[in-house]
């Protein structure tokens, strides 16, 4: 079993010879771009500057959903494809599950003949999933909780939920086992040029602080909110980037998470806020449940975006109908940022659909969501197969699956470990973890998905990463700060209000 290190260094010294294609990012989309060329044997390699999935794609409101709300802006391209991609992960992923969810009709919600034409359009898109329509009286008597509510009856339709975060993973770590190199934490620095186009890119390996340099056929900017950074290296050879990058708007949506006995419902909730008639979704996931989303213009730091107060008491308020919550129930709330490319000040009116921009040799890739990442990626991987005359059908691999069992022993074995730091082992070892948040966030989930923000799995963490990283106790504990920093711990905003 080689050390960590010594595999990472190995793969630097693999990179310095040269790739047929470089891509940038190591979100969602350059994640599904790596895995479809990865799977059709093309000498791809992908580099993120902090770790995969560490921006959007961890940030999201965990859905595969088809966008109903898109209809209303006449996105109905956008809803097909989204309907149909959500159709398929959740058949072929192995991580994507179905949930049902309830737009109750209220007074603030969309008529009920708006939702039953709205619903008939989105049957129209997937042959598997059908909207049916319950009375007040039949909710009442299948979710007691919600005798109470506002709701006057509602159509229950289906729509898919996922750890995004894993899925970037998997998609990730697919294309790796086909035998190509991804690498996190390590920083695109600089582009060199000549006549055709870019040539080779500087890197900085955030771990070790080594720079080197990748020579490079083509060149994929998929790196979401920081394409704009991508866009001022190539800024001197290509000026009207600056016009595009005046049409790309950032957009924070902040989440709040509460315990699940708030709201002991197997249902999700798709409510119009009464503020603003804004879509809010009250999501139930294991032990907790994900309220959201917020859409506010971001001009902020783009590796640390927060929560604000404004939108945490803007979810409280507009869920408050059908879940009483207030600050004190919430044990954590997060923000992502979403990249919308498009023309207009409205957010939520900016299409959802992604924009391809070639020069040169570079294919810049702007907007998209998670849901309709494959439909980006096979777009994508076409052009990069015209350009190196490669055959073939572009597709997602899903041939990577994490299993820490089949390893429990030899891992133990080889680095003293104890049962609780098996899986952590398995997340450095195996998925390129370095961190505690790339553990118990983007690998375990814990950040979300429990109710203690995973506090309680933060020993077995530290000591698996003391025993396979080396780290030493100055590092483990700004680590274990870091993390519980990120938490956000409501009681401390009302001291200071």
């Amino acid at each position: 079993m080689p050390d960590v290190m010594d595999k990472r260094k190995d793969d630097v010294e693999i990179l310095k010879k040269g790739v047929d294609v470089l891509i940038i990012g190591g979100g969602i989309t350059g994640a599904g771009v790596f895995n479809m060329l990865s799977a059709l044997g093309i000498n791809a390699a992908l580099i993120e500057a902090n770790d995969f999935a560490f921006g959007t794609s961890s940030r999201s409101s965990k859905l595969i959903h088809g966008g109903l709300r898109y209809l209303a802006n006449g996105q109905f391209s956008v809803v097909r494809d989204s309907v149909r991609e959500r159709d398929f992960l959740i058949e072929k992923s192995g991580i994507v599950e179905l949930k049902n969810f309830l737009i109750p009709l209220d007074e603030f919600s969309w008529s009920r003949s708006s939702l039953r034409f709205g619903l008939w359009i989105y049957s129209l898109f997937s042959r598997k999933i059908k909207a049916r329509w319950y009375s007040r009286e039949e909710i009442k008597n299948k979710y007691p909780f919600l005798e109470n509510t506002p709701q006057k009856g509602g159509y229950v339709y289906a729509e898919g939920v996922v750890d995004d975060s894993r899925l970037v993973i998997q998609n990730i770590m697919s294309g790796k086992a086909h035998g190509n190199i991804a690498l996190n934490y390590a920083e695109l620095i600089s582009l060199d040029f000549d006549v055709d186009g870019v040539k080779q890119a500087r890197i900085r390996d955030k771990i070790t602080g080594e720079e080197f340099d990748v020579k490079l056929r083509i060149l994929v900017n998929s790196a979401g909110p920081w394409v704009g950074r991508v866009f001022q290296m190539m800024g001197k050879r290509y000026p009207d980037l600056d016009s595009l990058s005046s049409m790309l708007k950032l957009s924070k949506g902040d989440h709040i998470i509460v315990r699940r006995d708030l709201y002991p419902v197997d249902l999700a909730l798709a409510i119009r806020s009464p503020l603003d008639k804004r879509q809010v979704f009250i999501i139930p996931r294991g032990d907790v449940v994900i309220i959201g989303t917020t859409e506010t213009y971001y001009r902020g730091s783009l590796e640390k975006p927060l929560p604000s107060e404004e939108e945490i008491d803007y979810l409280i308020e507009s869920v408050r109908r059908y879940v009483n919550i207030r600050k004190e129930d919430i044990i954590n709330a997060y923000s992502g940022i979403r990249p919308l490319f498009g023309k207009g000040e409205d957010l939520g009116k900016i299409s959802r659909e992604y924009k391809i921009i070639k020069k040169d040799n570079i294919i810049n890739v702007l907007g998209g969501k998670i849901t309709t990442y494959r439909t980006v990626s096979k777009k994508i991987s076409r052009i990069i197969m015209d350009s190196l005359g490669v055959k073939g059908n572009p597709e997602i691999s899903f041939i990577y699956r994490r299993d820490p069992e089949s390893v429990r022993e030899e891992l133990k074995r080889n680095y003293s470990l104890e049962d609780d730091e098996v899986k952590y082992a398995y997340d450095i070892i195996y998925e390129n973890a370095f961190h505690l948040d790339d553990i118990l966030w983007r690998r375990e989930g814990y950040f979300i998905f429990s109710d203690d923000s995973g506090v309680n799995e933060i020993q077995g963490c530290i000591g698996a990463m003391k025993k396979v990283l080396g780290y030493g106790d100055d590092i483990l504990n700004e680590e274990k700060r870091s993390y519980m920093d990120s938490i956000y711990f409501p009681m401390q905003s009302l001291k200071k209000d």
